[in-house]
Order: structure tokens, then sequence, then C-alpha cells
């Protein structure tokens, strides 16, 4: 028997393609369910890893389908959908602090007619491993006070705020945000007394952590306006927090440090010392950031001559003016000075090892090991065992597991998961690829969606089963025809 295993790419079932919702933090313009329950599997839910969160043997990944985790460096997985508490949408953030794992989310709506990003999801977070999850709706403004303005055109319109006090006594006004279209949670920092959340449209906001384990009310941050680059704890001021009319108050990162809070936004970098009450901000323009569109922080600890030192690095993108450029930046003195140590690609996330640094870009992964003198590229990651490999060039994320010791790298971006326990030299790449035929998969499908004009990479892998065929004398044959049923192309014969 000779069968002819006809594949038309119209007829595709697609198994994976990207979440709906933009789950990367590529623009700061504003705008005008999953199935399953919790399960242990040898795979995570999903090829998309657009999250990576590590605390000692547990290693969190947000993806496209929920969170998966793995405490064995990828071997099984413990799998959670937002059937099993946390709420709907992708997720677009995470932070640990013992014994609480915070995410909050993003997911898909009609009500906008065009959104950046989409609505925010809110905060969920579980104390118990994901068995259990308590959840805070995406935090909004009441309104207290309205404006009658006039256009230039000469039409008026009516802005409605709210106020925040100001432990000094001073009030100010913020723009009431009333809808969660683009109040979208990118980063969390949490300290013993505070969570911190970096919710875009929505700004920079914070609320007590209670002692019963509760959250108290989000408020808003007095971060500067555009035109100011400090906020003192001992002044009263009359500007209004406006996310529509500055760029520093559209917020996207947030780190917690021993310093300080260090605040990200499309704007420049923020700092205070004091929980918020006073506020210096660092621009492409005052100080030595390559960018003031700030997507992603972190904190490199390291030991140097028998000192611990802790540097801050901030991925420090273009956002308006002609002088600023794409970098990862590094501030060796708690903010007080800035360096720019890659310029170029679009910074995504950043990881550490110690004295290294790991820069996930758009146009590569790429490493320091003195503290960003110098960097190579990760060209070719294959996987040692299968030899498969990531075709991708854009990483989104990076994570390292015992750093310094043991270490454990990984990366990962719409391609698959990327781990490497020998500092890069081999990799096992793990990628979500079910059996044709089997738990009611179809007989042959293809992934990531061919029709997708986003797909990255530009690779479309085809998976087809061959129950009952020869495969010594049986043959496939792969032909692309398109929507009017059209020969395109023979891809693969015999």
């Amino acid at each position: 028997m000779n069968p002819f295993i006809k594949f038309s790419v119209l007829l595709f079932l697609c198994f994976h393609a990207a979440s709906a919702q933009n789950v990367l933090k590529k623009t700061f313009e504003l705008s005008d369910e999953n199935s399953g329950q919790s399960s242990y599997s040898a795979k995570p839910l999903a090829n998309t890893v657009t999250v990576i969160e590590i605390f000692g043997d547990t290693v969190y990944t947000a993806n496209s389908a929920g969170l998966s985790i793995t405490t064995d460096q990828g071997a099984s997985w413990y799998n959670l959908t937002t059937k099993d508490g946390f709420y709907k949408g992708s997720i677009t953030a995470m932070a640990y602090h013992q014994p609480y794992l915070f995410l909050s989310t993003l997911y898909d709506t009609n009500l906008s007619i065009k959104p950046t990003y989409g609505p925010g999801g809110g905060i969920s977070y579980t104390a118990d491993f994901g068995r259990t999850w308590k959840h805070i709706a995406q935090p909004m403004d009441s309104i207290k006070t309205f404006d009658t303005l006039r256009r230039e055109d000469g039409t008026w319109y009516i802005e409605y705020y709210d106020y925040v006090f100001r432990t000094n006594g001073d009030t100010l006004k913020t723009l009431a945000v009333r809808t969660n279209i683009d109040n979208v949670t990118w980063d969390i920092a949490v300290t013993d007394t505070t969570v911190w959340i970096a919710s875009f449209a929505g700004g920079l906001r914070h609320a007590t952590r209670l002692p019963d384990g509760n959250i108290g009310p989000f408020f808003v941050a007095t971060i500067p306006p555009d035109n100011m680059f400090a906020v003192h704890s001992d002044s009263t001021y009359k500007f209004i927090i406006h996310m529509l009319k500055n760029l520093n108050h559209r917020v996207f990162s947030v780190i917690a440090t021993p310093f300080g809070i260090f605040s990200g936004t499309a704007g420049g970098l923020n700092f205070t010392t004091d929980g918020g009450m006073s506020w210096k901000r660092y621009t492409a323009q005052n100080s030595g950031l390559s960018g003031n569109f700030v997507v992603a922080l972190g904190e490199q600890i390291f030991t140097e001559n028998a000192v611990t030192k802790h540097y801050i690095w901030a991925a420090a993108n273009r956002a308006v003016t002609g002088t600023e450029y794409n970098g990862l930046c590094f501030s060796p003195d708690s903010g007080k000075t800035w360096r720019v140590a890659l310029q170029g690609p679009f910074i995504n996330n950043l990881a550490f090892d110690g004295k290294t640094v790991f820069a996930a870009t758009d146009e590569g992964l790429f490493r320091s090991d003195d503290l960003g003198q110098n960097w190579t590229q990760y060209i070719n990651i294959i996987d040692a065992t299968t030899k498969d490999r990531f075709f991708s060039t854009s990483f989104y994320t990076a994570g390292v597991q015992n750093p310094g010791v043991n270490s454990v790298l990984y990366f990962a971006n719409q391609d698959g998961l990327a781990i490497s326990t020998t500092q890069g030299n081999t990799w096992k790449i793990i990628r979500v690829n079910p059996e044709p035929r089997k738990q009611g998969q179809p007989q042959s499908y293809a992934y990531p969606n061919p029709f997708s004009p986003s797909v990255d990479p530009n690779v479309t892998r085809f998976r087809y089963d061959m129950t009952g065929l020869n495969p010594a004398t049986d043959k496939a044959t792969l032909k692309i025809y398109d929507f009017a049923m059209d020969l395109v192309a023979v891809v693969a014969k015999n």
C-alpha cells in the first residue's frame, strides 16, 4: 500500500496561536476563557511565555493559556487556568513575596472601539500554591469634582476628577479613571507592608497589606508631571495627575529595593525613599538614561572584594524625542547616576546571575559577564536531545534560578521555553505539541497559526498521525492551497 497523504493548510486545525491580547509592553499611546482545571503534566499549558517569576526551586511561567509551574527544571509541570480561581485573561505580571504569589491579567472585550491593549483584570493572589485565590478588581477612581474646559477648536468638554490626599495635608486632583480599558497592571512589586502596581492608564498605585492577609484600597501615587523632575514631601502642589496629558503618569514597571521604590513610565524613571511622599524623576534629558519608555526594571546583587553591591537596571527604550534611543541602563549608586550598557534593540526584560546580566530583546538574547562592558549574543538555541531549535530572534522574558551556584537559565518567547543548566552551552527546549489523534486532537494540525500575520518566527510546524501506515514504504506529501483551492506550492513530496 502506498497511500498519498494530502495536507491543505486551509483545513488545518491550529493548535497554538498567540493570545488575543497584546501582552507585551510595546506602546504607551492611549486609546480613544480559558477552560480546564489544575493538573500535573509533562508539559506546560502553551508555548508563548511572557512572564517568569522564580523563588527557590519553584519557577512560575505565565503563558497564553494560564499559569504553569515547575519545581524540577521543566521535567514536570503543575498547570493552572482561570478555572482554578485567578481572574480571566492572559497574565501580564507576577510577583512573589513569601508565601504569596500575586498576578495580574488582561482580557478581551468588544466594548472598546480602539483599545491599545484591552481591559485590565485586576490582581489575584494565593498563599497555597494556587489551590485558593483572592481577587481585587482593577482599581478605579470615584468622581469627586469636575472642570468644564475648552478645546482649541472652541468646543467645550468636562473632565472628572478624584482626590489624592498626601500625608502632609496636601490635596491633589487626579483624572478619574472610571474604566479598566487600558487600565492594565503591567508590573507588581511587594514589600512587607505594601503592594505597588504599575497600571499604564491607571497610573502608579499602592495599597497596604493588612495583618489578616487581605489588601487595603489602592491609592494613586503622586509622581511628578512631565514638566517637573521632583515632588518634595514638605511642599504643596497644584498639578493634576493626568494620564492623558502626562507621559510620566502612564506607568509600566515598578520594583521594590532596599533603597526605595523605582517606577518606570513613558516619561522616565521615578524613585522614592519614603513610601511615595517625595519623588525624584530621571529622564533621558536630565540623566544618563537612553530613553524615557521604561518597560522593565531589575536589581542586580553581587559581591565584589567582599562588599555586597546593588545595581539598578532599567530597560529604557525610546519614547518620543529624537535624541532618545533604545537601551539597557544601570545605576551603581541607587539612581544618582545612570550609564548605558547596551543600545539598539528594544529591551523587553532582564535577569541576573551574580555579575552576569541577561537582556531579552526584540533582536535576540544578550549576555554580559562584566556588568555591561561587553556583550555576546546567543545565536543558536538548539535542544541537545531532539535537535529542535528556536527560530524566533525576539525574546520576551528571562529568569535565573539558583544564581551564583548551579544556576539554571530560563528564556522564553512565542516559540517556547528554553532551559540551560550549563550557562547556555547546552539547551532543553520545552514546547507544547500534542500527539495527533490523541486526547481529542485531529489527525493532522499546524502551529503556530499559519494565517496569523503576527506569527514570530515565520515558521509553521506540521504534525500528522501515521497510525496503520508503514514508515518505510508509505509516503507523505505536503501541498499548500489558497482559499480558492488552487495549488500554491508543493512543500514536501514523498
